[in-house]
């Protein structure tokens, strides 16, 4: 499983673009109250306002100006419920969850410690904070990590390489420990298995991406180091208009646009095709034609086409209207296999940022990418952004070829530019690892014209523009947008300055040896070094708790009063010697009035100890009546770690 690993989480709000590290002390509620969602926030110290709302799943949303926003929880049971519905399955996305909740629990290894609440719980909708921990799951067993040894739920993760980047840690997603349960359950109604993990990737890790708790585009991961200034790729995943006026473009309005070499077959000099067959892009052009179809017959291209029925060693070529072929089955898969010989194939249905398209592009971007003419390709990128969403990131290699097509300048035809006049080469061929041949050049303008009629049939299907032309070049570079809160660099050093989290946050983020113990992870060895917080008294968890099943021991009680790092310390307190912890009653001026003169506790001593250590102790802040005399027994029991 990998690990979470971002460099950065750059969010949009009104203000400007900005890094978001933690929410605001003002998103923390009292007891029995949920927190505003974590990323409901401008990236500057204050919530967005807003109100709470039940979704169309019967999940909690928090609306605000800038788009709905949603705790983790409330994010799985939408987008889970958006999943079903689109299936046609009639169930309550928040029946299923519960279902994978109830799994969780009864395959817990450590369930006494570890039991995750129903959906309904306002823990779920608490600002609590963790590493990932060690830990499993599989359809019949898991040992994953819930709850600290005070049993405060951890409800978010920070990343975990926060010592290599400048960003430091943040809060960078949302827990989701029963992924594999809800992966049971969704499996269980028939659902594909990887149909599921395509769609719904918290079933995959256990963890819910932070863009999926918030209004689309909102809120980007940078996997990178990323410049203090937004970038081409940051604007065009922004929301629609954020950054100023934008075009959208999609791959089949601008396939025309790809030069010759790209309709040219990549084969081996036996003429077979290299590597193994496309299968996944076959399944999407089908679907995607599939889709086109569905809008009725006359959005089709009015023409007749080429297709070879054979393969490229030993061809059968049959000329038809494209109408015929796209409702004949066997000559529309026959069509499909043909076409995806040759790379633009890949860059209309696929994933074209791999393979033979990626290596052509790169070739081509060397050539056409530095005109001294015109805006260079980034900047040119910063005034388009990808389509609607398309499967593998089809439309941003659409929203590249376009700004490459701009950069290039204009052609010697209307509408066309440079780039996709190119000419294809022997020796160009021959540089980038291709094999040339004479009868394969011939194929180049059959590949040409069946493509351009499939994206041309694909736009007009979709209510966008075919053959989409290079429209008004931009020739001045677009405004500079600062990022807010990027790290400040020393410039006698040429190093970042790491950002911190705000003081705040000391009460709600957690070290890993904070957590209860489970058959699969001792928080004993972990390798972090065990800190006591010091600052503002913070709010308290929430002590709202399940009924117990029959048979279950029912949980502790919630302490009240006690901050949550302080609940995790008693044990320590409990294995104090009576040296120990006569010097830590001393510090907090609660020491007796006579010295003692017994190596020993008195009675009045042990019962002290043993009520400070107890978890269920639930008078600590009116035993310690102001923060100073908690200040102190926190620095002595930080200074004994």
């Amino acid at each position: 499983m990998p690990i979470i690993k971002a460099w950065s989480l750059v969010g949009h709000p009104p203000e400007g673009p900005a890094v978001y590290t933690n929410p605001p002390e003002s998103h923390f509620m009292p007891d029995g109250e949920m927190d505003i969602p974590a990323f409901a926030h401008n990236g500057r110290g204050q919530h967005l306002e807003g109100q709470f709302d039940i979704g169309e799943h019967g999940e909690h949303v928090y609306r605000t100006g800038s788009g709905d926003f949603r705790h983790g929880m409330d994010a799985v049971i939408h987008h889970t419920g958006e999943f079903l519905r689109a299936r046609g399955i009639p169930i309550s996305s928040i029946e299923v969850v519960n279902n994978a909740l109830k799994h969780f629990n009864e395959t817990h290894s450590n369930k006494d410690k570890h039991e995750a609440n129903d959906a309904s719980s306002k823990e779920w909708r608490k600002i609590r904070g963790n590493a990932l921990p060690p830990g499993d799951s599989t359809e019949t067993e898991t040992n994953r990590p819930v709850r600290t040894h005070s049993g405060n739920k951890i409800t978010m993760l920070t990343n975990k390489n926060h010592e290599q980047t400048p960003m430091g840690k943040f809060l960078e997603s949302y827990y989701v420990p029963f992924n594999q349960s809800l992966m049971r359950e969704l499996k269980g109604l028939g659902i594909p298995e990887s149909e599921i993990k395509q769609a719904l990737p918290f079933t995959k890790y256990p963890y819910i991406y932070a863009h999926m708790t918030a209004p689309e585009g909102f809120l980007r991961s940078h996997a990178k180091q990323h410049p203090s200034e937004a970038d081409a790729s940051m604007m065009g995943h922004a929301p629609e208009g954020y950054y100023g006026d934008t075009t959208n473009v999609h791959t089949w309005e601008v396939a025309h646009h790809l030069p010759d070499i790209f309709y040219y077959p990549n084969l081996k000099e036996n003429m077979q095709k290299k590597g193994k067959a496309p299968t996944k892009l076959y399944q999407a052009a089908h679907a995607m034609i599939d889709q086109a179809m569905q809008q009725g017959l006359d959005h089709i291209p009015n023409m007749n086409v080429t297709i070879n029925r054979g393969s490229m060693a030993a061809p059968d070529m049959i000329h038809r209207p494209l109408h015929e072929i796209l409702q004949t089955p066997d000559l529309r898969d026959a069509m499909v296999k043909d076409m995806a010989h040759v790379p633009a194939m890949m860059f209309l249905f696929g994933r074209s940022g791999q393979g033979d398209f990626h290596k052509l592009y790169n070739h081509m971007m060397t050539k056409y990418g530095a005109n001294e003419d015109s805006l260079s390709l980034d900047e040119q990128a910063k005034y388009l952004r990808a389509g609607e969403k398309g499967g593998q990131g089809m439309h941003t290699s659409a929203k590249r070829l376009f700004a490459l097509a701009r950069a290039s300048g204009e052609g010697s035809e209307e509408g066309r530019s440079r780039f996709g006049e190119h000419k294809i080469t022997a020796d160009e061929l021959k540089a980038a690892n291709v094999h040339y041949s004479d009868p394969l050049m011939l194929q180049v303008n059959r590949f040409r014209g069946v493509i351009e009629a499939l994206a041309d049939h694909q736009a007009s299907a979709r209510g966008h523009e075919p053959k989409r032309g290079l429209g008004e070049i931009p020739t001045e570079p677009m405004r500079t947008y600062n990022i807010h809160g990027y790290p400040m660099m020393d410039d006698a050093t040429g190093e970042y300055n790491s950002n911190v989290l705000d003081p705040h946050m000391n009460d709600y983020i957690y070290d890993l040896h904070h957590f209860a113990p489970t058959t699969g992870f001792d928080p004993s060895l972990s390798p972090t070094k065990p800190t006591v917080p010091t600052g503002n008294p913070p709010v308290p968890t929430t002590t709202e708790t399940p009924e117990p099943p029959a048979g279950v021991a029912p949980p502790l009680p919630q302490p009240v009063g006690a901050p949550p790092r302080f609940q995790d310390v008693r044990q320590q307190i409990g294995q104090y010697n009576p040296a120990q912890f006569r010097e830590m009653m001393q510090a907090a001026g609660r020491a007796p009035v006579a010295r003692p003169t017994s190596p020993e506790l008195s009675p009045i001593e042990s019962r002290a100890q043993a009520s400070l250590a107890d978890p269920r102790q639930r008078l600590l802040s009116q035993y310690y009546k102001s923060d100073d005399v908690m200040d102190r027994v926190m620095a002595v029991l930080k200074g004994r770690r």
